[in-house]
């Protein structure tokens, strides 16, 4: 019999037969290694659960897994809770995704029926039409039964969709083109595509092609994996497949790519003179350069020309003739919108169209004949919307309040979305000359019943060296103050992501169930701008998890909850705070959650997109950078005297951006762990990744173990194992 398989049914039995449970964890020989960086040591003594092909490892993550769901599954009303969570999609006559507006006013969605498993790609002609056009059902194709549509692209003409198609719980798609008038899939396959990079598919504004993001290598295994990478040209009708490459360090020799950036293009749709290729990857800022698109119809390499640089701090740009207009924090702490010339630019004296709002980010804008259209956001969570004529800002008030609003244009057209914590994004057409706004959203059956009585707020405050945090709260309305509050603190805090508003039914039945959600906007993150990241970003990294503590001590002081009712979740990077915390302050956290979780950040150049991050978090190759890694490198943090609290990390097999070894490590360390009394648990999805295409079903079960776990372990009496 495997040891494994003994070991798990000997830590079964003490779960069965004893009211507090004796952990008897799955075990593996440590193969301890010594790295030397800088002249500090480090010793590794679960090195060898990186090597995710062997068969030893193989078996000890499905044994963790096993174990972890045989926990699990002892926990009552556990599957009540799962199949809360499915109601909100099976209650639903039908749930839509992926909606994409193109001109003319034409959707393109994914819908999925109640009962079905499947969202199969349709279309409308307008708002109102009330037919939904079936264009392609991957059930119908025997070659597509276990894939999932991933990206969808319309042409310009509304003539083509392009669509992404991968394995679940895998990223490496393969794309496809249907003809929306015949409703045929074309015959044309284009391979090694990652849609979900940079700006995905897009369209030739003349409808003649389109671009894609090429991997030379889709094993997620190899070394070389995301290295190299480029940005591709199909021609429409061309029927030799040969792959055009644009924009590459092969291609582009004068311009310094190094083989771990993303060289990626952006079109401008409504622009037929121009192209941009972009040095791109985790970098908040990217050297750009321009070219003619007229050289992708003739054959010819593109000459591509320096446009603007990393110095320039711009966010997001436009091309109106020969003018540029950008968002940039050039010399500033937050965006202004400035203007001009593409051809003869000059970045440092800039003509002002909107200037920097203090303590407020501009974050989107849109320029049309009828004037500059901008939202902005404070604090991450509260969007406002400006109109600039001739230099001068009137707000617009937006239908409802809005925690994060975006504008864009369609042939003229302003699209305004705007989206909160209790309530799905709505759509809006706005027309400047009535000044008024109109529904433009299709109907999404996203109207909810269950979350009439909950109170929102934002607050914030203040971290260990007197930075303000935000710090969101949702809760029931009339919440007492009692210390007894179950609490899940949420977090993230990385690459300049703002953790902005967005409505979660599964997050919502937590409060319904009387908890309190606390989302931390802690440093790393761009809440307050690029100043707010870059103080939460390589050697300044504590302060993420620091801002977190002070935010869960808070809670704790002013009566919210107890340290004996908090949980810490985090997602990816996200797992650098959780980790953070519960090493640094474990007495705060009854139970920490991370899913998918960077956590061994020593190693993070021996993961598959590794070499690209190291641009946000250091390299061990540089003495600075890599005290900075081991400052936030948790696994090594992990000490035998400490408490932890209880403690559910997961891990996709197939993972391409965080390593399922990443929290294997930390879990094996963590087990055996000498004063451990708390459960310390790995679940892992052999058939997933980093979670970016998994199903509503499986996102689901994932919360319902998250939410099972921490009521648990936060002593709920409805979610106590029997004997």
């Amino acid at each position: 019999m495997n040891k494994f398989i003994i070991i798990l049914a000997l830590s079964l039995f003490l779960f069965s037969c004893k009211q507090t449970p004796k952990f008897a964890y799955p075990q593996i020989d440590q193969q301890v290694t010594v790295d030397e960086y800088h002249g500090q040591k480090i010793e590794d003594p679960y090195r060898n659960l990186e090597d995710l092909e062997d068969s030893t490892v193989i078996d000890w993550f499905k044994v963790q897994n096993q174990y972890t769901n045989q926990l699990l599954n002892h926990i009552p009303n556990r599957q009540q809770l799962f199949e809360k969570l499915q109601s909100f999609d099976k209650e639903k006559p039908f749930k839509l995704k992926k909606i994409r507006v193109a001109n003319d006013g034409h959707y393109f969605y994914l819908k999925k029926m109640a009962l079905d498993s499947v969202y199969r790609l349709y279309y409308k002609t307008s708002y109102d039409d009330v037919e939904d056009h079936l264009l392609f059902d991957s059930s119908k194709y025997k070659e597509y039964k276990d894939h999932i549509i991933n990206h969808i692209r319309p042409s310009h003409d509304n003539g083509k969709v392009v669509i992404g198609l991968c394995k679940k719980g895998e990223e490496i798609s393969i794309l496809r083109i249907i003809d929306v008038t015949t409703k045929k899939v074309l015959p044309q396959i284009i391979t090694q595509v990652d849609p979900g990079m940079g700006k995905g598919v897009q369209w030739l504004p003349d409808n003649s092609g389109f671009t894609y993001q090429y991997f030379p290598i889709t094993d997620i295994r190899n070394d070389n994996f995301y290295l190299n990478t480029a940005t591709a040209y199909y021609k429409l009708g061309d029927a030799t497949n040969q792959r055009k490459v644009l924009f590459s360090k092969a291609n582009n020799p004068t311009i310094e790519i190094r083989p771990k950036d993303f060289p990626i293009v952006e079109i401008i749709p409504d622009n037929h003179k121009y192209i941009f290729g972009k040095i791109s990857g985790v970098n908040s800022f990217e050297d750009t350069y321009y070219g003619l698109l007229e050289n992708i119809k003739n054959g010819s390499d593109i000459q591509w020309k320096p446009l603007f640089t990393k110095a320039d701090k711009i966010e997001q740009f436009t091309v109106k003739n020969d003018s540029i207009i950008f968002l940039s924090s050039k010399t500033t702490t937050n965006n202004k919108v400035c203007k001009t010339s593409l051809l003869n630019p000059d970045f440092e004296n800039p003509e002002v169209l909107v200037q920097e709002k203090k303590g407020i980010n501009i974050t989107d804008f849109e320029y049309l004949e009828d004037g500059l259209f901008y939202t902005t956001l404070k604090n991450g969570v509260e969007a406002r919307f400006y109109q600039n004529n001739q230099g001068k800002d009137v707000e617009i008030p937006l239908p409802a309040p809005s925690g994060r609003s975006y504008v864009y244009s369609r042939k003229g057209i302003l699209y305004v979305t705007s989206s909160g914590w209790t309530r799905p994004m709505s759509w809006y057409t706005y027309n400047p000359k009535s000044k008024t706004f109109k529904d433009a959203k299709p109907k999404t059956n996203e109207d909810y019943d269950d979350f009439q009585n909950i109170e929102v707020k934002t607050i914030e405050v203040q971290s260990h060296d007197g930075a303000m945090v935000p710090l969101s709260l949702i809760h029931k309305k009339n919440l007492k103050l009692n210390k007894k509050n179950r609490t899940l603190l949420i977090g993230y805090g990385a690459y300049g992501g703002v953790f902005s508003p967005y409505f979660s039914p599964n997050l919502l039945t937590w409060v319904n169930m009387g908890g309190i959600l606390a989302i931390t906007h802690v440093r790393g993150g761009g809440e307050k701008g690029d100043a707010w990241h870059k103080a939460g970003y390589k050697a300044t990294k504590p302060n993420t998890w620091k801002d977190a503590i002070a935010c869960t001590q808070y809670l704790i002081d002013k009566g919210y909850t107890s340290n004996q009712h908090t949980a810490i979740y985090g997602v990816s990077a996200g797992g650098i705070m959780v980790g953070g915390a519960i090493t640094e302050r474990p007495d705060l956290y009854k139970v920490a959650v991370g899913i998918v979780p960077f956590i061994n950040a020593t190693r993070l150049e021996f993961m598959p997109n590794g070499a690209n991050n190291t641009k946000e978090l250091g390299t061990i190759k540089d003495f600075i950078e890599f005290k900075a890694l081991y400052a936030m490198d948790t696994y090594h943090k992990i000490k035998d005297d400490k408490v932890y609290p209880a403690t559910l990390m997961t891990a996709g097999y197939n993972d391409q951006r965080v390593a399922a070894w990443q929290s294997g490590k930390f879990i094996a360390r963590l087990q055996n762990v000498k004063k451990l009394k708390n459960p310390a648990l790995l679940s892992v999805d052999f058939d997933g990744g980093h979670g970016v295409n998994n199903s509503n079903e499986k996102y689901n079960q994932e919360m319902a173990d998250v939410f099972s776990f921490t009521l648990w372990q936060t002593g709920h009496p409805d979610y106590q194992p029997k004997n």
